[in-house]
């Protein structure tokens, strides 16, 4: 967690993994799109980040690796190239809601004489604001483009994802179909399983449909337990099912375990923690 001059907070959580690191940053102190199962909404939103803000978060990661963490409990050790090699803006906030500030940011991050991180190792997350769908597709970058799912219908992705209300399928998916065909990249359809909400196999075939014929990719992520929100992730074998539905329907998708979920470091878990004085910058 790193404190703005302001008193503000940003919140950036380095996920090692072998060879390589991922640095998950925000764009927004808090989030005013409160998606049911994300803390990053719980307090709202207080102010945009500035590109500035946004870039260091990187830097402040870089030096971690660097010197092979802090010392702290999940210090990650340098894979030797000095900086995350992976940048997501998956962290608090709606990138698309601060658009001119991530993407000075993020072309900072990619410059040669920045931090020189490749186009196809930053992936922009957002809930769905079609707008900024439609604006990135004319940036003429590489940059990955992450898009919440969660849900094969209107009535059950309004519950979930309140975006959906200005933003439904209707509109989203036509969107995300136009993004591949201009830019040809891929994009990812995050879906967080909810046990007994969204994780049925009759979910699973109606996301298959749903997605049939963007050439979009699933992931598929066990929900991260949430303050204030009562769903849980469903059993193993559920989400095996889950995917398996989704292969026979022949999606390319993934079943990954949700990062930081164990220290309270998932979406705006931290955040949350420092404003009830459980953590400190």
């Amino acid at each position: 967690m790193l404190e703005c001059r302001d008193g503000q907070c940003a919140e950036a959580v380095l996920i090692p993994a072998p060879g390589r690191n991922t640095l998950c940053v925000s764009s927004q102190a808090g989030c005013a799109f409160g998606c049911a199962f994300c803390a990053s909404g719980a307090k709202g939103l207080e102010r945009d980040l500035e590109a500035g803000e946004i870039v260091a978060q990187v830097v402040v990661a870089s030096r971690l690796i660097r010197h092979g963490g802090n010392g702290s409990p999940g210090a990650t050790p340098s894979t030797g190239l000095g900086r995350p090699e992976n940048i997501v803006v998956m962290g608090m906030g709606e990138p698309f809601a601060n658009y001119d500030a991530v993407f000075k940011a993020l072309r900072i991050l990619n410059a040669a004489d920045g931090l020189n991180i490749g186009a196809r190792h930053i992936t922009v997350s957002t809930c769905g604001v079609v707008p900024g769908i439609e604006r990135m597709a004319g940036e003429g970058l590489q940059f990955e483009l992450s898009v919440s799912l969660h849900a094969p219908d209107n009535e059950l992705r309004s519950r979930l994802v309140p975006a959906n209300k200005r933003w439904p399928l209707g509109v989203l998916l036509p969107a995300c179909r136009a993004y591949t065909q201009k830019t040809g990249r891929v994009i990812t359809f995050e879906y967080t399983l909810v046990a007994g909400v969204n994780d049925s196999p009759q979910h699973a075939r109606a996301v298959a449909k749903l997605l049939r014929g963007t050439g979009g990719r699933v992931n598929l992520i066990p929900l991260s337990p949430v303050e204030g929100f009562q769903g849980t992730a469903p059993l193993p074998r559920v989400c095996m099912e889950f995917l398996r539905e989704l292969e026979r329907a022949g999606l390319n998708a993934t079943l990954r375990q949700s990062r930081g979920g164990e220290v309270d470091a998932a979406c705006g878990q931290l955040r949350l923690r420092f404003a009830q004085g459980r953590e400190r910058p």
